[in-house]
């Protein structure tokens, strides 16, 4: 009888173990579906909020440097003006009225090219 006895408790002991393995990968099985669960839901999409502020900032840059290109331009122009000035043009128009000019001076050789 204790040979059974004994055969029983070693049965009922590895049948411990094995519920203990069991549980313990059961337990890892759950643990990475959650993981996997969190990393779906870290990889969601942009939010439009977020989206609208990034657009927002990225129009407030262009707008940037677009007023940056014209200040650029007109200062260009003023220091065109200035150097003619200093350096002995004699006739220094400022930029503004220059492009009005030679509209105007094409417009006039036109009309005498015309009267001929």
């Amino acid at each position: 009888m204790s040979l059974v006895f004994q055969t029983s408790v070693h049965i009922f002991s590895a049948m411990i173990g094995m519920l203990k393995i069991a549980l313990h990968l059961a337990c890892r099985y759950n643990e990475m579906k959650k993981r996997l669960a969190r990393e779906k839901e870290s990889a969601r999409p942009m939010k439009k909020s977020c989206l609208i502020a990034v657009i927002a900032a990225l129009a407030a840059v262009a707008g940037a440097l677009a007023a940056v290109a014209v200040y650029l331009r007109r200062r260009e122009k003023e220091l065109d003006e200035y150097e003619r000035l200093l350096f002995g043009e004699d006739e220094a128009v400022p930029a503004d009225t220059e492009d009005e000019g030679d509209a105007g001076d094409a417009e006039a050789a036109g009309e005498d090219a015309a009267e001929e």
